[in-house]
């Protein structure tokens, strides 16, 4: 029997905070929200789970980093974007069972990331430069 692999868990976890979000939500309009996540030498991050947390609204968003480092946010659906307002981004990569993942642990825990986002109304590209693991 093989243990779940990480993208596994994330993505399970990614699931149960969209339906969070959705059965919490009021169900409001969204912004389409895409974007690029790279680390600081520019090259792509290459697969893993973007989270824009809204602490106040108690709701978040969710998109998955394709291979070439892309995004797009969900809220109530897999690409529908999200709510306007300010946001706290926390980033995990992906990795294997049992290996550590490829961006510094910082960027993926909402009390220590960097990252903040604000959407607006219309079209939002917001992209992020993150740190490689040590």
């Amino acid at each position: 029997m093989h243990a779940p692999s990480i993208t596994f868990v994330l993505m399970s976890l990614a699931t149960i905070l969209i339906t969070a979000a959705g059965c919490n939500g009021s169900g409001g309009a969204t912004e389409p929200v895409t974007g690029t996540v790279t680390f600081e030498d520019g090259s792509p991050v290459a697969g893993g789970t973007i989270v824009f947390a809204d602490v106040a609204e108690n709701s978040s968003s969710i998109g998955y980093i394709q291979q070439d480092g892309t995004y797009t946010l969900g809220t109530f659906g897999e690409t529908d974007g999200a709510p306007t307002g300010k946001y706290k981004v926390t980033v995990i990569g992906d990795s294997e069972y049992g290996q550590r993942s490829a961006i510094h642990a910082r960027f993926g825990q909402q009390t220590s990331t960097p990252l903040e986002a604000e959407v607006k109304e219309g079209p939002n590209t917001l992209d992020f430069e993150v740190q490689r693991g040590r």
